[in-house]
């Protein structure tokens, strides 16, 4: 478990280093694009004040200086303000302040040296000469698309962390809704596991007091139970911890579950069958025998809920899959699993039972996988004809 913890918090470290660069990313891109959009209104606007100053040093052109100064220079979507020489503010466009007549009046001038200072932060005055003297300075702002780029950056962080909340919201609902089916599976499993072998230890107490002359011939049935307790006890005690694993033979462990339910078979509308096909030699997988066994048992019952009352065969059948694998295959007679509900077979809470919990597999695959390294999964299945549940085992050493 604390190997789970360790790893989901280095997956979390993770997540957050990488929104961390990838919103480092996004700030680096934007902010040069800002820049060269900067430089290239830049350049371009001392472009058209160069024009401008050709023309105002020809002497042909003097007329048309109010007109080109107009429609040239001040056609742009950015805040600017001409000054004369002195630094003085003459004419403006794009400021929430309003155009006046000279003089300009000592409140609108306060107004006016206050933007001079803050498009001054923004970009360095071009001069404009005439003859080699300078006429004046020509401040100006950002653009309104460099305006709008400079927010995007913070539009895309609140869409990203709304989609994070939404995600993790979501996905925390999620969670506590698997958690809490695990839970009240476990807790059925739990009393489902105990209620044999307890309601038995009951009955054999009520037939000692009716009959105590015969504990010689209980105490032997007494012991199964309590022993059936014990590897109960064990199963639960494991979830959750690192069991202990050593070299076990399949085949021994397949029989005695089988031996098991044998006992117990329902035998109502038909027969059921249980059979065993495995090599003679011994299988050999390393695995913790109480947890393994579970899986074992979880994997029947499932498959003789499959059968129903109608009865059927379930053949366990064992070998090596390759020179490091071995497998096993608990194959039914009954209805299958519909193609609809193959996806969710695994799912703990999913059931097709009227008074199933949804957890006999989920657990199976979890003792499987996490705890010896195999993998459970779905073989096949068909509707009406049956289906194949197959363990794959790491071969151990005989």
């Amino acid at each position: 478990m604390k190997d789970l913890y360790w790893y989901k918090g280095k997956f979390k470290a993770f997540l957050f280093v990488l929104a961390v660069m990838i919103t480092l990313g996004v700030l680096y891109y934007t902010q040069e694009l800002v820049q060269e959009l900067q430089k290239q209104s830049r350049e371009y606007l001392q472009f058209k004040i160069s024009i401008f100053e050709q023309n105002i040093n020809r002497e042909d052109e003097i007329g048309d200086l109010s007109f080109f100064f107009t429609n040239v220079i001040q056609t742009a979507d950015y805040p600017s303000i001409y000054t004369d020489a002195n630094h003085v503010p003459q004419f403006w466009r794009n400021l929430d302040i309003p155009q006046a007549r000279q003089p300009i009046s000592p409140d609108t001038l306060a107004l006016l040296r206050e933007r001079l200072e803050e498009l001054s932060q923004i970009n360095p005055p071009i001069p404009i000469s005439y003859k080699g003297r300078v006429l004046g300075y020509y401040y100006y702002g950002e653009s309104r698309i460099i305006r709008r780029l400079r927010w995007l950056p913070v539009i895309e962080l609140i869409v990203v962390g709304m989609f994070i909340l939404i995600g993790y919201v979501g996905f925390s609902a999620i969670k506590r809704d698997e958690e809490g089916r695990v839970w009240v599976g476990l807790a059925k499993e739990t009393a489902h596991q105990l209620g044999t072998p307890v309601s038995s230890l009951v009955g054999w107490l009520e037939y000692l007091k009716d009959s105590p002359r015969q504990l010689e011939k209980v105490l032997p049935e007494v012991e199964k139970d309590l022993q059936r307790l014990r590897v109960i006890a064990n199963r639960f005690s494991k979830i959750g911890s690192r069991p202990d694993k050593r070299p076990e033979n399949l085949v021994d462990i397949i029989q005695e579950t089988l031996q098991y339910f044998r006992k117990r078979l329902p035998q109502k509308n038909g027969k059921t069958e249980l059979r065993l096909e495995a090599p003679s030699n011994p299988l050999v997988a390393s695995l913790n025998r109480d947890l393994f066994s579970w899986v074992l048992e979880n994997l029947i019952k499932n498959a003789l809920d499959a059968l129903g009352d109608k009865g059927g065969t379930i053949t366990i059948h064992a070998g090596h899959l390759d020179r490091k694998h071995v497998f096993i295959d608990v194959e039914d007679t009954g209805k299958g699993i519909s193609n609809h509900d193959r996806k969710n077979i695994f799912e703990p809470g999913f059931t097709t039972k009227k008074r199933g919990w949804g957890l006999g597999l989920n657990l199976a695959r979890r003792i499987v996988e996490q705890y010896h390294g195999g993998r459970l999964l779905l073989k096949e299945s068909r509707v009406d004809v049956g289906s194949v549940f197959r363990i794959i085992l790491k071969r151990g050493e005989e």
